[in-house]
């Protein structure tokens, strides 16, 4: 899908959605609102409806779609979602798998608005019919309270639970031990490396590491991730436990709200 085959798709859906009596903005995040799509990235749209009009406005973007190719592929996430708004997925006939519509409909009387610019970057917005998609500076207090707390309960978990991968190696049991590897030790360490150097993006896990990361950070992080047989996950879980009380002690030392605010 080529970046004209994009924009035709992007123009095509405000041709549809501005004019109508319901909808009040559009705009785009994801890759785009960092400056950094290209032709491989999807397209995350957020559309504004006025209260009780989700279907109006999911309806109309199918049409936009529509009239370019048949969807060959909806998947509407079951509800409510974790974030609450109504959310689909959209595939074009005929288009590479890359090329995604992500379309999530917002309610006006919603308060999570995902316009964090910290966390989300800088929305493109196509309109905005009333001012209601604004993004001003996020409070770093209750973040910093939330990474605190996080932070707290992930070294008391892994006191805990980080040694089950080596008597699961010793048992035997392959697929057990890596299962407590990737899932209870990998997330936390990435975690606490992303609470000290990208912080409002704490909770993204494994997502834009590269470009949240410091290079040999990063490094480390990947030859981790990257286990070439059961026998290694003792000392791969060794040095991620290493590096994840390194990382939690530098924080305990520093301001978290300081490293928030240096960090937007």
């Amino acid at each position: 899908m080529s970046e004209s085959d994009r924009s035709r798709i992007l123009q095509a859906i405000i041709a549809e959605t501005e004019p109508h009596p319901h909808i009040l903005g559009l705009w785009e995040q994801g890759s785009a609102a960092f400056g950094r799509a290209d032709d491989l990235s999807d397209i995350d749209l957020m559309l504004l409806v006025e209260d009780g009009h989700v279907e109006d406005g999911h309806a109309a973007v199918e049409r936009a779609l529509q009239r370019i190719a048949p969807i060959a592929q909806r998947h509407v996430l079951p509800q409510p979602t974790w974030h609450g708004h109504w959310q689909a997925f959209y595939r074009l006939q005929g288009t590479s798998p890359y090329l995604l519509v992500d379309l999530c409909v917002l309610q006006a009387s919603t308060t999570n608005r995902f316009l964090e610019p910290e966390m989300h970057g800088r929305a493109l917005v196509y309109f905005d019919k009333t001012g209601w998609v604004r993004q001003e500076p996020t409070d770093p207090a209750p973040v910093a309270e939330r990474i605190r707390a996080r932070l707290e309960a992930d070294a008391a978990f892994l006191d805990l639970f980080a040694p089950f991968v080596r008597k699961e190696v010793l048992r035997g049991r392959e697929v057990d031990a890596l299962g407590f590897y990737n899932g209870l030790v990998i997330p936390r360490l990435v975690h606490c490396l992303r609470s000290r150097y990208a912080p409002w993006r704490h909770t993204f896990g494994l997502r834009y590491l590269s470009q949240d990361l410091p290079t040999d950070v990063y490094a480390e992080v990947r030859d981790l991730l990257f286990v070439g047989s059961a026998a290694d996950l003792p000392d791969r879980t060794d040095r991620a436990m290493a590096l994840f009380r390194r990382t939690l002690a530098e924080l305990q030392s520093l301001d978290l709200i300081q490293l928030l605010e240096e960090t937007r």
